[in-house]
């Protein structure tokens, strides 16, 4: 899809699917985007929902103070008044929206389980590809295609159901695909060391690197990973190359030199006896399921 046809598909979009009215539940859109080639925004924030759908692409989403990972069949829900950025260095597919629950033209009750749902859950979801939302979402983008002839209240009937099925999506939890932030930050030290580590991860990562980075003394940094996470700094960075070693062997087919490369192993033996050491078995036998 070329950038003319998105700006024409978003903009039947925002000219069809603006008001969308349901028997309990009712949407004002802001705004609907396409975006084939998403690169970077500011960090900002919202006073209204944001939903987004990654359909190919690889990228970051930080939601205040936490980063997320971004690729293919990815959902992620920016909510009002969070702090929040993309960023893509190649460039994602991405399909968003931006809503408000039209109050007024809904039944409270439905508001209220509609919006407790949304802001208790998980902000993002990973593999959505053949749940209800990405397939709406789908088939919404390909009911654009023929404007000319479409119908106004099919696009509106579709659009409708896709923000009703985000409600259902973000409210499925998934423990293995999800990122737990880290406890709440007290301090702007404490949050730049974690972004350092989790930015720098491939780096082989040392408790003296973070110290210097940070222009602080070992025992300084020691002490404020103790007051604001209760764990060392050196089992922080152990807990973050391991995590993302489980996501690696879980989610791609790279060999096992490679993730153990990326997750900041400088030796796959080394890794291998870490992993197994946690675990209980090998990596490869982790893959296998065995």
């Amino acid at each position: 899809m070329n950038a003319h046809e998105s700006r024409d598909r978003e903009n039947w979009l925002n000219i069809a699917a603006e008001s969308l009215a349901g028997s309990q539940l009712s949407f004002q859109v802001q705004y609907w985007g396409i975006n084939p080639s998403h690169y970077d925004n500011p960090l900002h924030k919202h006073s209204f929902y944001e939903a987004c759908y990654v359909r190919d692409g690889e990228g970051i989403y930080q939601d205040h103070d936490t980063e997320y990972p971004l690729r293919k069949d990815t959902l992620f829900l920016s909510k009002p008044g969070i702090l929040h950025q993309i960023r893509s260095e190649n460039g994602l597919d991405l399909s968003y929206v931006a809503f408000e629950i039209d109050e007024a033209n809904s039944a409270p009750e439905v508001v209220a389980s509609y919006r407790l749902l949304l802001d208790s859950s998980n902000c993002i979801r990973y593999g959505i590809g053949e749940t209800p939302a990405a397939l709406i979402w789908r088939a919404l983008i390909g009911q654009t295609r023929q404007n000319d002839s479409l119908s106004d209240s099919l696009l509106n009937s579709t659009a409708q159901s896709l923000l009703l099925s985000l409600c259902s999506a973000f409210s499925e939890e998934n423990e293995e695909e999800r990122t737990l932030p880290p406890r709440k930050l007290s301090h702007h030290s404490m949050r730049s060391a974690v972004l350092y580590i989790r930015d720098n991860l491939s780096a082989d990562l040392s408790v003296k690197d973070v110290a210097r980075y940070m222009h602080l003394s070992v025992r300084s940094l020691s002490r404020l990973f103790h007051e604001n996470l209760q764990v060392s700094c050196q089992d922080y960075i152990q807990r973050e190359k391991m995590k993302r070693a489980v996501h690696l062997i879980r989610h791609t087919d790279l060999g096992f030199s490679e993730i153990a490369e990326r997750a900041g192993y400088g030796s796959v033996h080394y890794f291998t006896r870490v992993f197994t050491k946690i675990y209980g078995v090998s990596p490869g036998k982790y893959r296998s399921g065995q």
